[in-house]
This record gives C-alpha cells, structure tokens and sequence, in this order.
C-alpha cells in the first residue's frame, strides 16, 4: 500500500500577514468611520514608551459541558475582558488636554516663568479611534470606536514621565471591535 501524501490548500508562506512589532500608533477623535472612509489624515502620531504596548482583545472565557463520565459533551464561550494599553511619555498641552480631566483656567507664575494647568486624579474618559500599523507598514489594525483612560505616571525607574492609557474597544455601528488591513498595493519603485 502506497503511503498518501497530506496536501493542504493553504501553505504558511500564503499566510505571511503579520502584523510584527507595532511602530506607529495613531489617535483620531472621530469615531465610527468604517474603515473605506479613513482618509489617512489623524490628529496625532502618538509618542508611545519602546515595549509599552500591550494589545489582547480579550481571552474567551470557555464552560465546558460534561457527562458524569466526565466526557466532554459540549462548551460555549463568553467574550474576555480586553488587555490593550500603551504608555505616552508626553506632558505637553495638546497630549494632556486631550488625556487629562483639565480643572480651572491655566495661570502663569511670573518669579518662575511657569505656566500651570490644573487636572483632576479623576480618570477621563476619551472616545475616540486608534490606528495601530506595523514596522513593514504591511499589515494595520484600526479600532474605530475606543473608549481610553489615561492616568499620569512621574518617574518610573529609567522612563520619563508618563500617561498610562488604558483602551476599551467599542463595537462599532457594524457590530465591529476591530479591523485588520493588509496592504494591497506595491509602492512605485518597490
């Protein structure tokens, strides 16, 4: 009898698209575009901590059914809790009026040439959407609707001061968390 030889449809290399190490990682204050509407123009490029960023949707939380064989019969699932933050070591006015839960008008210390701002401790809760690309720029993962609280970190070991942003996905008008895009177009030249 002649061995068979196992075929399959799909090959490893025919599912290269990874999304490697995230380089850039870009916030705008719309929500809800679908993802043929972006335009490529965000309000900011965020400055984020080197392995700050942490990206899970969530573990599924999984029940298994069993027989007093102890037989696994059947198992359902429960979506988990996301795990997705990133650090921004960044205090300037643009970064903390958008992260910070900003109290009272600002006032300038003359003696010290310094311009103060008072926040809150009370998180604030940001909505907006976040587009994480890759260091290829191959492959990108665009969250459309975010709900981000951020807290502010001074001095952490070797790190500069922070704002330590904690994201919720939102499902989008399309029941969507998450989109990945996989570039489909060569540069000129490339």
């Amino acid at each position: 009898m002649a061995a068979t030889e196992i075929t399959a449809t799909k090959n490893p290399s025919d599912l290269h698209d990874v999304l490697g190490r995230v380089e850039k990682v870009f916030l705008n204050r719309a929500i809800n575009q679908l993802p043929s509407a972006l335009t490529g123009s965000f309000d900011f490029k965020l400055p984020i901590l080197d392995d700050s960023v942490t990206f899970n949707m969530g573990e599924a939380d999984v029940t298994r059914v069993k027989l007093i064989d102890q037989t696994n019969w059947t198992s359902y699932a429960k979506k988990g809790d996301p795990d997705i933050s990133f650090q921004i070591p960044s205090f300037s006015d643009e970064i903390a009026s958008l992260l910070g839960n900003k109290k009272g008008a600002s006032s300038t210390n003359t003696t010290l040439g310094v311009k103060f701002q008072g926040y809150s401790a009370t998180p604030k809760k940001v909505e907006c959407s976040l587009l994480f690309v890759s260091d290829d720029e191959k492959v990108v993962v665009y969250l459309p609707n975010v709900e981000i609280f951020a807290t502010p970190v001074l001095g952490d070991g070797e790190n500069p001061s922070y704002f330590n942003c904690v994201i919720t996905p939102i499902p989008d008008s399309t029941g969507a968390d998450y989109y990945i895009g996989i570039k489909t177009t060569t540069e000129a030249g490339a």
